[in-house]
């Protein structure tokens, strides 16, 4: 019997998951993908598995913050002025999101998928053999204001609907956890069910393990369009080849909006461009990741190295290096860390991660092409989803019985928004 074949577009950690279950499941796999495998968002990140993330950015007080940072460079969101129609009205679309029972809707399907890779990552990392420096010892979100740190407190108690559960620390209890931090911190939160790990170092043993089980991967290929007869995609074509299948996944990140007039939908992702500096040598930093969050900073030790990230910028498709934003980083860091020389810039690094206005992913078929889905709109938790929507996107287009509930992730909710 011949085997079921797809095409998985985007070679990004969600595009890696999918082919990773869908060669469980017996289909014979090939990934394309524009530049090389693992770039981008899935290697730039810090690395955090976050099921305690199920809330979205939606809220007035983001909002007020969005307009207020606009003419701050160095501010962490920052909204880069320009005339641009489509960023105006997914702004618009995300103030009209902030609603209590929107907020609660997103935070369900965020929370299904979250829980879901977790739960799954330990599995697929040992029965693999994958060399990531996976490490699941939680996390903590360290706080100068003693304003804001009791106001975390609301944060904590909403989410223990979803059986995530968080430590409040003084700042005695905080130091005696973390010493790398600075003496004048007032309190912290622990979330011990954090993981981390490398994602350069996930990205290639994936790569490794998805060859060595018979995917094809095709870097350096641009997919310029479909051939289709009667709805159904036949093939897709690169500047070098065309490549039949039975079925396509779009999983093509922030860029997948420019696929959405041959998908036959809007796709309203909006490129949320993040920054991070990953130093190695350094010798005094905290030994799990760290939310730095007045600064919006975060930081992940790894055995041979330490990053910083964060930000969140609207300006586009603008790849560039901004050394402002870049040393934000830095600055915001050093209110925090009782030593802040931490050591030799090894990798300065940005990159787009896909902003959907309401903080959920779009998992679906594409209207017009019956036999293609949409597998993207992660916002900032790829790395923190990729396994469950792997599974998920494995079996909608296996026709099998969906382990979450697929409803919140479809694209009907932007026809509706119309």
């Amino acid at each position: 019997m011949k085997k079921r074949s797809a095409v998985i577009i985007g070679g990004g950690v969600i595009g890696a998951f999918i082919a990773y279950f869908l060669l469980q499941k017996g289909w014979q796999v090939s990934i394309v993908e524009k530049d090389r495998f693992g770039s981008g968002s899935s290697e730039g990140n810090c690395g955090l598995i976050v099921p305690n993330h199920v809330f979205p950015l939606n809220s007035p007080g983001s909002l007020l913050k969005a307009f207020r940072s606009m003419l701050t460079r160095d501010a962490p969101l920052h909204v880069k002025p320009r005339l641009d129609l489509d960023l105006f009205q997914w702004f618009i679309q995300f103030a009209l999101k902030c609603g209590q029972s929107d907020i609660l809707f997103s935070a369900r399907g965020r929370h299904a998928l979250l829980q879901s890779s977790f739960d799954l990552y330990p599995f697929i990392v040992e029965r693999e053999e994958l060399d990531c420096d996976w490490e699941k010892g939680g996390s903590l979100h360290a706080f100068r204001s003693e304003k804001e740190w009791r106001a975390c407190a609301e944060e904590g108690a909403a989410i223990r609907e979803f059986g995530i559960v968080a430590e409040q620390l003084d700042r005695r209890q905080l130091l005696r956890l973390e010493p790398s931090l600075a003496p004048d911190l007032c309190g912290g939160w622990l979330y011990p069910q954090t993981a981390h790990l490398c994602p350069e170092k996930l990205m290639a043993s994936m790569h490794g393990m998805l060859t060595q089980k018979g995917a094809t991967i095709l870097e350096n290929a641009e997919v310029t369009g479909f051939d289709a007869t009667n709805n159904y995609a036949q093939s897709v074509r690169t500047a070098d080849a065309t490549i039949a299948a039975d079925a396509f996944v779009v999983a093509a990140g922030a860029w997948t909006p420019r696929m959405q007039k041959v998908l036959g939908c809007r796709i309203p992702i909006q490129p949320g461009k993040g920054y991070s500096i990953t130093v190695a040598g350094a010798e005094q930093v905290p030994a799990r990741p760290c939310f730095f969050e007045e600064k919006s900073v975060v930081t992940t030790p790894w055995p041979d190295s330490f990053r910083l990230g964060g930000t969140m910028e609207f300006s586009g498709f603008d790849d560039s290096l901004d050394r402002e934003r870049l040393a934000a980083l830095s600055r915001g860091a050093d209110q925090y860390l009782a030593d802040p020389s931490l050591g030799a810039v090894e990798k300065e690094w940005c990159g787009f991660r896909p902003m959907t206005y309401d903080g959920l992913p779009i998992i679906d078929w594409s209207p017009r092409l019956r036999n293609v889905a949409v597998a993207a709109g992660h916002n900032m938790l790829g790395l923190s989803m990729g396994p469950g929507t792997g599974k998920l996107v494995a079996e909608t287009i296996s026709q099998e019985e969906p382990h979450v509930d697929p409803r919140p992730y479809s694209l009907q909710r932007f026809i509706r928004n119309r």
